[in-house]
C-alpha cells in the first residue's frame, strides 16, 4: 500500500493527474460509476480527493479516507453539499456498523492494497442486506501496447511501485469468495474496469 504520506504530498495535483491518466475519459466514466439507482444512504470509501463522492445520488453520502489532506480537498468541493459527511478512517476496520449503507462506492483505490479482500470483506460488512458495491480501477489492458506502457508508467511514476491490478475474472472470484452476488464486469476504455456486485 502507497504510505499515506505520498497522498499528503499529491493531493493538491492528484486531480490533474487523475484527468491526465485517464486520457480524456475522466467524465464519462464518472457517469457509468454513478448510474446506480438513488439511495438513502452510500459510503464512497477510499474516496480521496472525491471523483464521485459529489456525484452519488443518496440522500447522505459518508465519504471516508485515511489521508487528511485529500479528505480536505474533498470537502472543498463538496462544501455546499449538505449531504455529503467527510470522515478519516481506516478501511481495514470501517468505523461504522454492520448493515449501515445501501451502496458502497469505491474508486481509483483498489489497486493500492495487497491485501484487497480484508477490504472488500469491510465493505460486505457495512452493506445492507441486498446492497450495492461499485468498483472502478486499473486493469490489464487487452491492447498489448498499453498494457507494457500505459501500465508501467502508472505503476512506477504514479504509484510508486506499489499497483495491485485485476481484470474481470480476477475480481469476481475476490467478490464472489467476500459474499458477493450478481456480480457484473464492464471493460472500461481498454485499461480500467467497472465492476457492480450485490450483497
Amino acid at each position: 500500500m502507497v504510505k499515506t504520506s505520498h497522498f499528503e504530498r499529491m493531493a493538491k495535483y492528484y486531480d490533474r493527474a487523475t484527468k491526465i491518466l485517464m486520457l480524456g475519459t475522466y467524465g464519462k466514466v464518472r457517469e457509468r460509476i454513478v448510474s446506480e439507482p438513488p439511495v438513502e444512504r452510500a459510503l464512497d470509501l477510499c474516496c480521496g480527493t472525491g471523483y464521485v463522492t459529489g456525484h452519488i445520488d443518496a440522500k447522505t453520502v459518508v465519504a471516508l479516507d485515511m489521508s487528511p489532506a485529500m479528505l480536505r480537498v474533498n470537502r472543498d468541493k463538496n462544501r455546499e453539499r449538505g449531504h455529503v459527511n467527510i470522515t478519516v478512517g481506516d478501511a481495514f476496520r470501517l468505523p461504522f456498523p454492520d448493515n449501515s449503507f445501501d451502496a458502497v462506492y469505491n474508486t481509483l483505490a483498489a489497486h493500492e492494497f495487497k491485501k484487497i479482500s480484508n477490504i472488500i470483506s469491510e465493505a460486505y460488512r457495512v452493506l445492507k442486506p441486498g446492497g450495492r458495491l461499485v468498483l472502478y480501477d486499473f486493469s490489464y489492458p487487452d491492447n498489448l501496447l498499453l498494457r507494457y506502457t500505459y501500465l508501467p508508467f502508472v505503476k512506477h511514476i504514479v504509484e510508486l511501485g506499489t499497483f495491485f491490478v485485476y481484470n474481470g475474472e480476477g475480481w469476481g472470484k475476490i467478490l464472489k469468495a467476500a459474499g458477493f452476488k450478481d456480480v457484473e464486469s464492464e471493460s472500461l476504455y481498454g485499461a480500467s474496469i467497472l465492476m457492480r456486485a450485490r450483497k
